[in-house]
């Protein structure tokens, strides 16, 4: 088909008639609210704020929040203060324990030893001085016979 035969289908056909619509009537009749047994007074001041009790409970509460939290920062303050002076004796003893074991170091020296026992007046064995001595032991024993008395 062609665009003027579906322009044609178009007018052919009737348009639809809009139809009226009826207003739709209650099966029942709205329901009427029951009287006031005593309506409030005219002349009476309606409350305005809230009780004294209320606002004594939100005291007590925000002061202990308040209390709370500064109590909690000081705890913070604290232990912030506590690790730094644990952070600074840890380094003052790793400082001394380095120079602890420099000291040993040094002292254990066999030179330093030496020259010290020259400076006391010790002196070296001559070759046929010392003599080692090997003692067969037995397996069981640990060279001590005290226990056995």
């Amino acid at each position: 088909m062609s665009l003027p035969a579906r322009e044609a289908e178009r007018w052919a056909r009737p348009a639809p008639q809009p139809t009226r619509r009826r207003a739709v009537t209650p099966a029942r009749a709205p329901a009427t609210r029951p009287p006031i047994p005593n309506p409030p007074h005219p002349q009476r001041r309606t409350r305005r704020g809230h009780h004294p009790a209320f606002w004594i409970f939100t005291s007590a509460v925000l002061s202990a929040m308040v209390v709370g939290l500064v109590s909690l920062n000081a705890m913070r303050i604290d232990a912030a203060y506590e690790t730094r002076l644990v952070s600074e004796r840890v380094r003052l003893l790793t400082d001394e324990r380095r120079t602890l074991v420099n000291d040993v170091a040094h002292l254990s020296s066999p030179s330093r030893i030496g020259t010290w026992a020259r400076e006391e007046g010790l002196v070296s064995p001559a070759a046929g001085d010392v003599v080692i001595l090997q003692v067969r032991g037995t397996s069981g024993s640990m060279g001590s016979s005290r226990g056995k008395e």
